[in-house]
């Protein structure tokens, strides 16, 4: 077709690209999600006169501490035969207008192309997210799309806005599109495969096709910085906050433009840099900016202070004696973690205590202070507390220390639980990419393959979050035929006696291909690969031949290690059913050791579902 001219075939993966900017707008009305100020769990009540010394939570709330949605249209390309058109309103009219400006000729013929789709992709940015950092995105059809199929897609280069509410994008909004836009910014750059049939277990396959997701698709144009709200505008206590912060973290340093962790922004608020250190755990780092002292003269910290009582120890001192009381232990190791490197002598001496708990919280804010002292405690928490092993294994993978590396090795290849042998996997991975005991194979431009030797019993752990992965842990695992197994275009099928199984692709354009391979899991994955299949066909395999029993070792999907609520963690041990019990009485009640690591969060499903929820709501009949 002529006016196809401008669409050139993507080398390599047998898709089409389509040439020149394609850009998609949304936009903006008051409020993303209504307030977006962090409210921090409250101290322990004696908390502000056992210390008696203001700290920046006392000038200033943490903002920006909500995901930002994004959202805009593209268009799919490489489709065979399964895109088609879209009913007129006032999304398509955007993409239209976007594709007049490159100069495209015969629009309505590209729009009705049955290898093209129009589609509105959205995703969630992280708070604290940099410039240049890759986020997830969702694709989906609108509704009265004539496309039956994005499996096989490619989105095109194209730009989301910042906008009112995720829902405004959702299929099943009002057919004309939400009145009264005012177009936003660009603020992530979208393009790439798509991963199609990935939609939750009550979806039927028709619903499923309908929608993709482009894990790490999303280029960040700027950074999604927090921010520190002034209690009481004033741009001098703006600016001490700034210098305190800089002088916390060494980072300001002069005459070298964005290296600064805090910079004062008026009387009213203080903007953050997540620091390389924390970028893996922004909940603690904002834990710690919060527990900073207001005052900046070492004497300070270090003269007596008035309180109840006789009590006129200094507040490094009153710190120091706290850590070793496993009640106050994780305030104080928090609030001398804020001190920089003059908490480093009193953690140390936490290494040293015969309480476990106490040793943790030592062993992790030295980590983040650039100590390798505590490494070995914290490798000893990943293999013997659930309850600890999340930020354990977060601290190591912050801290670029011999020990970490070799520690976290060995946690991977160990016999230990599932937990913890992926959450050293991704701890290792974070930690150094290069590593040659994490290195995989991309297969089809789909996914990666890993192999990770182990002496612990075998599993095959798929990913449903930010990457899409295969890891096998330990021997080779293998299909025990009789067998079959299909998705979308592939079958896998072997017979009872049979040695060697057969892979099947059913191609509408291509017609019938087969291939014949040996049994041995990361074969077939191989031979799958070759023949263009795709990471959402693999898994879906994979957990048939799971159900069926054809798998020689278990599967297990996003085994994270997670932090324990804590509510959930103080009702521990009142049943004495939970393997946690005894493991729980070494954290005394009350003792917030915090929100998941951003390491082992669940990526933005929660916040999808959230936002999903709200549209169900807003489409419910009144």
């Amino acid at each position: 077709m002529k006016c196809c001219a401008w669409i050139a075939r993507r080398q390599g993966v047998g898709q089409w690209v389509v040439r020149g900017v394609l850009g998609a707008g949304l936009l903006t009305l008051v409020g993303l999600f209504g307030c977006t100020t962090l409210q921090t769990r409250s101290q322990a009540e004696d908390e502000g006169d056992r210390y008696a010394l203001e700290t920046i939570r006392d000038k200033a709330t943490v903002g920006n501490a909500l995901p930002m949605p994004v959202g805009g249209v593209g268009l799919v390309v490489g489709l065979e035969g399964t895109g088609g058109d879209c009913p007129q309103d006032s999304y398509r009219d955007i993409l239209e207008n976007e594709l007049r400006k490159e100069g495209v000729k015969d629009i309505r013929e590209v729009m009705k192309s049955p290898n093209h789709a129009m589609v509105f992709v959205s995703g969630l940015i992280p708070p604290g997210t940099n410039k240049g950092e890759a986020i997830d995105l969702e694709v989906m059809l609108p509704r009265g799309s004539r496309a039956s199929s994005l499996r096989g897609g490619y989105l095109h280069k194209c730009y989301l806005f910042n906008y009112d509410f995720a829902e405004r994008l959702a299929p099943t909004s009002d057919p004309n599109g939400p009145h009264g836009l005012l177009r936003g910014h660009p603020i992530v750059k979208a393009e790439g495969s798509l991963l199609v049939g990935m939609g939750s277990n009550d979806e039927d396959e028709n619903s499923s096709v309908k929608r993709g997701r482009l894990w790490g698709g999303g280029r960040c144009l700027a950074a999604q910085a927090f921010s520190l709200m002034m209690k009481e505008q004033s741009a001098r206590i703006a600016s001490l906050i700034e210098q305190r912060i800089n002088e916390t973290f060494l980072a300001g340093l002069p005459g070298e433009p964005g290296t600064s962790i805090a910079i004062a922004k008026g009387p009213s608020y203080v903007v953050l840099r997540v620091p390389p250190q924390y970028r893996l755990n922004a909940p603690r780092f904002l834990r710690v900016i919060l527990d900073i002292p207001f005052v900046s003269d070492t004497n300070a910290l270090n003269a007596p202070l008035n309180g109840k009582g006789e009590d006129h120890r200094s507040y490094r001192q009153r710190l120091e004696a706290d850590l070793l009381d496993p009640a106050r232990t994780v305030v104080a190791a928090l609030r001398l973690e804020a001190l920089g490197p003059i908490g480093k002598p009193g953690l140390k001496r936490g290494l040293k205590s015969e309480h476990p708990l106490v040793r943790f919280c030592s062993a992790e804010a030295l980590s983040y202070l650039g100590d390798p002292e505590g490494g070995e405690i914290l490798a000893s928490s990943v293999a013997s507390s659930p309850l600890l092993r999340s930020f354990a294994l977060t601290a190591m993978a912050s801290l670029d220390e011999a020990i970490c590396h070799v520690r976290l090795a060995e946690l991977m290849t160990s016999g230990g639980e599932d937990e913890t042998r992926y959450g050293a996997f991704r701890a290792l991975r974070a930690l150094d990419p290069r590593d040659k005991s994490i290195q995989g194979e991309y297969l089809n431009e789909s996914f990666w393959l890993h192999q990770v030797p182990t002496r612990g019993t075998p599993l095959v752990h798929i990913s449903g979050t930010r990457r899409a992965e295969v890891v096998v842990f330990g021997d080779e695992p293998m299909l025990k035929p009789e067998f079959g197994l299909q998705a979308g275009e592939f079958v896998v099928t072997a017979s009872k006696d049979d040695s060697r199984c057969t892979v099947s692709r059913m191609s509408r354009s291509k017609g019938i291909l087969r291939r014949s391979c040996s049994l041995e899991l990361t074969k077939v994955l191989h031979t799958l690969a070759d023949m263009g299949c795709m990471y959402p066909e693999v898994v879906t395999m994979l957990q048939q031949a799971d159900m069926g029993g054809v798998l020689t070792c278990r599967l297990r999907c996003d085994a994270l290690p997670q932090a324990t609520p804590i509510e959930e963690l103080a009702s521990l041990g009142r049943q004495k059913t939970d393997p946690r019990d005894a493991e729980a009485e070494l954290i005394p009640a009350g003792q917030d050791l915090g929100a998941t690591p951003t390491l082992f969060d669940n990526g933005l499903a929660p916040y999808a579902a959230r936002v999903q929820e709200r549209q169900r709501k807003l489409d419910a009949p009144r």
